[in-house]
């Protein structure tokens, strides 16, 4: 999907005062909607869709801003006779780091429905949100405001199957969950993973599945032997590992140089599976045993 698509979307949601804001944080500023307003009077949105920020990234910006000045001014609107950001809050957290007491803005009217949708399209613009941060902003768009998933899919220039798809990944245990937020895992994989309905199968194969470096195909697999076992092979019945095993895990880990797993099979039966990538590592990986033969 390009950033034009995205863009498509903008002029449906705000009025023509509110489209000359947008354009103002977008370089094209009109000089004569310009204020100067104190940083530390200025609220963050409650519709901000990012959770967290990159100190890195904001300390760039802000030795950027220092060097050459604020390009770009931020956009507010007044909520009970405060200023609340729509947009810019990068930039609000860059001033911030500074010291600056003052920044420029407009000043804009919208509602909070706007708001929620201008928030979601500035990110989706920049690629910056987490896929649970999309999808919890596709879904506040839809209990809150009423909006359908057609709607929000044009809106946001993607198809309704996606934004349903990307909601649905609410549904995630909370394992999987901080897997998916830490990029331990793909969407890929956790689409696969829904299919799993209870709760401790489901945070297993993630856990399996971010531990082993499971593709999306073997996740597949893994999925449908949970679900459908054949009882002419031993199953490996996924459980969530005790603490004491995974603190063996971690300290095999660290040992062996590379990733070490306990699959638990039955009550006091299980696998030790240790990882390797290529040949050069196998042959590393059995002289710690050892093994000298060659393979």
């Amino acid at each position: 999907m390009s950033r034009q698509a995205l863009g498509k979307g903008l002029g449906a949601l705000i009025r023509k005062n509110e489209a000359r804001a947008a354009a103002a944080a977008e370089n094209e500023v009109d000089e004569s909607r310009v204020l100067l307003a104190k940083v530390d009077e200025i609220q963050p949105s409650p519709f901000q869709p990012r959770r967290t920020f990159n100190d890195e990234q904001i300390s760039e910006l802000a030795a950027s801003i220092r060097e050459r000045g604020l390009v770009q001014p931020l956009v507010v609107r007044r909520v009970n006779g405060k200023l609340e950001l729509i947009a810019g809050e990068r930039r609000l957290r860059a001033m911030k780091l500074l010291g600056k007491p003052e920044v420029k803005v407009v000043m804009m009217e919208a509602t909070d429905r706007e708001v929620a949708e201008l928030a979601l399209i500035e990110n989706l613009q920049r690629e910056d949100l987490t896929p649970l941060e999309e999808a919890e902003q596709y879904r506040l768009l839809q209990s809150r405001f009423g909006m359908k998933q057609e709607i929000i899919a044009q809106h946001v220039g993607k198809s309704r199957a996606v934004v349903a798809n990307m909601v649905r990944l609410l549904e995630l245990v909370p394992t999987a969950r901080e897997l998916l937020e830490k990029e331990e895992i793909s969407v890929g994989h956790a689409k696969v993973l829904l299919q799993l309905k209870d709760a401790a199968q489901q945070a297993a194969a993630a856990t399996r599945v971010a531990k082993q470096g499971l593709t999306v195909r073997q996740t597949e697999q893994l999925v449908k032997d949970i679900l459908n076992p054949d009882p002419a092979r031993p199953q490996i019945v996924s459980k969530v590992l005790p603490a004491a095993y995974e603190s063996v895990c971690q300290q095999l880990s660290s040992d062996f140089g590379t990733k070490v797993n306990i699959a638990l099979k039955g009550k006091s039966n299980g696998v030790i599976e240790i990882s390797y990538t290529g040949r050069d590592e196998l042959v590393r990986i059995l002289q710690l045993f050892g093994v000298n033969a060659p393979v």
